[in-house]
């Protein structure tokens, strides 16, 4: 049986690598065009078994090119099905009006798909497609067995390494801090017993100047002396003894010290042991801490999601978190897709004289409000909420064409965005309004791994 033939019509390249990569495990070759009149040109020269159509693209949008298609003899009989994420029975009441034959969602899982591809006649034998995906199962485990003996090998490298720096740091100190100890209280000793001396030495000449000399003795010298040479002896044995409690207690807080260590080297060997295996909690425990590390990612990205009024959701600076978060995501080997939904606030708004919106003034009651919605959704110009840069990054970038993630874009619109805050029922002016619209404008994003 010949080779069947798709043409995918999306502005978005992500989109369009997402759905070739599922069309290919079916055995169709896939063709791509990036907007509606360049898909017309296509088919003027070539022959396909299925289209698969976005609706809103730059130019002329997806209904016009349905249009277009069905309106010429040599194209008409070919069939359409919209691929958007658009939603509702108004919608797919439309398309089906214009001769598409249906509507997949861009999230469209690959059983639906392998299903409408069936009652197309594209593809034949869902066997065939099951061991295909079997094998290429297999294939992903094995690979995915291989990395992680890899990294079980660094992680055991680098846990010696980590112990061998940790006993050699101990040691160190160790020396360090007997060192410093011994030293300042040898110092500390010499000048109390200097001062003690002098004091000492001080006052016997004073004594001595104040006794009559027929009344001095030879014992009074020599108690003197004796004084002047137990009192510096008892003074340094104190300080001694000090230095030598300190010296203990850090020899105590060095061998605690070590046992850590030494429970911490315990806990990754049988870590280590279990991960070679491929079996036990150490297992779970490793695919916890993963799972823990990609929600606080997500945890994250979703701290600073919120946008401005009137100002494009995915812009550039969404670009370099994006970039970011790819990266990091890349790193630690995430396999599956990443969600970015923009999610509108209904703003109580004005039109101004030029006939574009703008806030209202925070003083003025609601009910007084032009239009309660979002200017992203009334101005049909801002397209998919996206600057140019944006737009390029998502045709560009490499960690999306050479990696196992998956992203996908969508902006919802007014009616169908999710309200994070409701608004309160004794809500009574604009700024009270806007304050809890500026909340729900919003870009939430979802990391959804395959394991």
């Amino acid at each position: 049986m010949a080779q069947k033939r798709a043409l995918v019509v999306d502005d978005s390249k992500a989109a369009r690598v997402a759905l070739k990569r599922m069309l290919e495990r079916y055995d169709l070759e896939v063709e791509f065009a990036e907007s509606g009149e360049q898909a017309i040109d296509f088919l003027r020269s070539q022959v396909v078994d299925v289209i698969f159509m976005d609706h809103s693209m730059p130019g002329m949008d997806g209904f016009e090119a349905v249009s277009a298609i069905k309106a010429d003899p040599r194209t008409a009989l070919i069939p359409v099905m919209m691929y958007t994420a658009k939603e509702g029975e108004v919608y797919v009441g439309q398309a089906r009006a214009l001769g598409a034959v249906g509507v997949l969602p861009k999230d469209v899982q690959p059983g639906l798909l392998f299903e409408m591809l069936l009652k197309l006649g594209l593809v034949k034998d869902r066997r065939a497609a099951l061991r295909r995906r079997s094998a290429e199962t297999e294939e992903k485990a094995a690979a995915e067995r291989e990395e992680e003996t890899e990294r079980a090998l660094e992680r055991q490298a680098m846990g010696a390494s980590i112990q061998a720096l940790i006993s050699r740091t101990l040691q160190d100190q160790h020396l360090e801090l007997r060192t410093d100890i011994l030293a300042s209280n040898r110092d500390f000793a010499r000048r109390v017993a200097e001062e003690i001396w002098g004091r000492q030495k001080a006052e016997a000449e004073l004594a001595r100047q104040a006794t009559p000399p027929e009344r001095q003795t030879g014992w009074g010298v020599v108690a003197t002396l004796l004084v002047l040479a137990v009192v510096p002896m008892a003074l340094l044995f104190l300080l001694f003894s000090a230095a030598a409690e300190q010296r203990d207690a850090a020899l105590a807080d060095n061998a605690q010290l070590r046992s850590t260590v030494a429970q911490q080297a315990e806990t990754l060997d049988t870590l280590q042991f279990e991960q070679e295996r491929g079996v036990g909690p150490g297992q779970g425990e490793l695919e916890g801490r993963y799972q823990a590390l990609i929600a606080g990612m997500e945890w994250a990205a979703n701290e600073d999601n919120r946008f401005g009024f009137a100002e494009l959701p995915f812009d550039d600076a969404r670009v370099e978190q994006l970039a970011e978060l790819l990266a990091r995501l890349a790193g630690v080997g995430f396999d599956g897709a990443v969600r970015l939904e923009a999610h509108l606030g209904e703003f109580c708004m004005t039109v101004d004289e030029a006939g574009g919106y703008r806030l209202a003034d925070p003083a003025i009651p609601v009910g007084e409000c032009d239009l309660i919605g979002n200017p992203l959704a009334e101005n049909s110009g801002q397209g998919n909420g996206q600057s140019e840069a944006f737009t390029q990054f998502l045709a560009n970038a490499p960690m999306l064409s050479r990696t196992g993630i998956d992203l996908t874009v969508l902006i919802h619109g007014s009616r169908d965005s999710e309200r994070r805050y409701t608004f309160p029922p004794d809500v009574s002016t604009a700024g009270e309004w806007n304050r809890i619209a500026a909340l729900n404008n919003r870009v939430e994003l979802s990391l959804l791994p395959r394991r």
